[in-house]
């Protein structure tokens, strides 16, 4: 539902509601010759013609806290000023004046209508004064209303005070209202001054938090890159001898032990190396080195390297890469390690399946080439709710795979990575049960001539 503007919650004149206690001052002055006139001096249809319209003003007070629509608002305000300004205008003909005497009158009505409901219909009711003093100066010359009443007759000392005291009133409320307005800008600027003081003091805290949060979190880092460095060359040495023992004489059994030794330590070498490039990729310490290389006999490399564990995982893994060289510019061992990551996670997802994998140069939007590598398999899916935190090291997604298919569950974190320092993109498609489709792109600032793009 839309919310109002604050100008909608209240009347009309919002801006102007400050300076409602007008509408005392007018309907005092009203009252005053009303009664003067009915009760002293008998008068009771200019006393009527005064102070009925008066009593309608008055009911606009409540009106300004109102809850009503603003066009609303604004109409009657006009209707019931306008009686009132009639019926003033009624009285003084009745009272038989020259017009010299009860035009000034006029001149409050439009400095009080753009006090009360603004400046434009202010300006609005200066016209509708002036209309009024001409009908005056005319109905002096042809009488087109009668007096009841001789000139004489007529309290002209008395009409002069309450002129006086009508304006002290009008300018005593006028001040007032400035003055109060000027107060509430003084406390609002105050709140603001503290709220903003506040904020300042709150933002330096978040800072210092986050400066304390981003250096623990180097500090922890660099910790586990020493760990694991410190690990791996115990464990390689392990393997080493693992390999060692099992090229000596044993029996099956022996054999069948030195096999789960190796694998295990295997194991143990990948999630150490995935940690320590993980440490190395958050400590930025790790550069790129660009150099031209052929991107087809690459992806051929790394199936002929995990081509024993397709075989083991039964897994038929089709190579869909160019039969000429695909010539292309970038880091060739980090291209290389997210390759393996990638195709090493379709082959152990994929039992008994297929993965094809595919990599050509394409050109984007911009007209600038990129190299484009995309892996599909037929394994078991990845539920929707996964994908946004697949490449989020130490996500649910990767905690409910370690538990099932071990590793570290920093493999496509790592690509992640090293995909962003080559200023490239990575992404993911999958469907439960129906398998996935993870691709890549580098950009590559040079292209060959000899091997244009494809146009995506």
């Amino acid at each position: 539902m839309r919310s109002l503007r604050p100008a909608e919650q209240h009347a009309g004149w919002v801006p102007y509601r400050r300076f409602s206690e007008l509408i005392f001052v007018s309907v005092a002055g009203h009252y005053t010759f009303a009664l003067f006139y009915g009760v002293v001096l008998g008068q009771w249809p200019i006393a009527l013609a005064l102070g009925g319209p008066a009593t309608l003003v008055l009911a606009l007070f409540p009106l300004v806290k109102s809850q009503f629509k603003p066009w609303l608002v604004m109409l009657t305000s006009h209707l019931v000023l306008l009686l009132n300004f009639g019926g003033l205008v009624l009285s003084v003909c009745w009272m038989g004046l020259a017009p010299q005497s009860t035009v000034w009158w006029l001149v409050w009505w439009p400095m009080f209508v753009a006090h009360l409901l603004g400046v434009r219909d202010g300006l609005a009711w200066i016209v509708l004064s002036v209309g009024a003093a001409f009908f005056l100066w005319g109905n002096h010359q042809h009488q087109w209303v009668a007096p009841i009443m001789a000139p004489d007759d007529n309290p002209i000392f008395l009409m002069q005070l309450g002129f006086l005291l009508i304006g002290a009133g009008f300018g005593v409320v006028v001040r007032r209202a400035y003055d109060v307005y000027e107060d509430s800008i003084a406390v609002h600027r105050q709140t603001i001054d503290r709220q903003t003081q506040a904020l300042e003091e709150r933002a330096r805290s978040l800072e210092d938090m986050l400066g304390a949060v981003q250096q623990a979190n180097l500090e922890r880092t660099r910790l586990f890159a020493q760990i694991s460095h410190e690990v791996r060359t115990p464990l390689n040495g392990l393997l080493g001898f693992a390999q060692l023992l099992g090229l000596s004489t044993l029996d099956e059994g022996q054999k069948q032990h030195v096999t789960q030794i190796r694998h295990c330590g295997d194991t143990m070498l990948q999630i150490v190396n995935d940690v320590l490039d993980f440490s190395r990729l958050e400590t930025q310490i790790s550069a790129l080195h660009t150099e031209a290389f052929d991107a087809g006999a690459l992806c051929n490399e790394v199936v002929d390297m995990l081509s024993p564990v397709a075989d083991q995982c039964q897994v038929q893994v089709r190579k869909d890469v160019p039969a000429q060289p695909l010539m292309v510019v970038g880091d060739v061992l980090r291209i290389k390690q997210v390759l393996l990551n990638l195709l090493g996670n379709a082959i152990k997802f994929s039992p008994g399946g297929a993965v094809r994998i595919h990599c050509s140069l394409r050109s984007g939007e911009s007209g600038m080439p990129f190299l484009y590598v995309e892996l599909q398999d037929s394994g078991i899916g990845i539920p929707a709710e996964s994908l946004p935190m697949l490449f989020q090291p130490f996500s649910k997604a990767s905690d409910q795979t370690i538990r099932q298919y071990g590793g570290s569950g920093l493999g496509l974190a790592i690509c992640k990575r090293l995909i962003d320092m080559m200023q490239g993109r990575i992404g993911v498609e999958s469907t439960p049960g129906q398998g996935s489709r993870f691709w890549f792109e580098v950009p590559q600032p040079l292209l060959p001539v000899d091997q244009p793009p494809q146009t995506t």
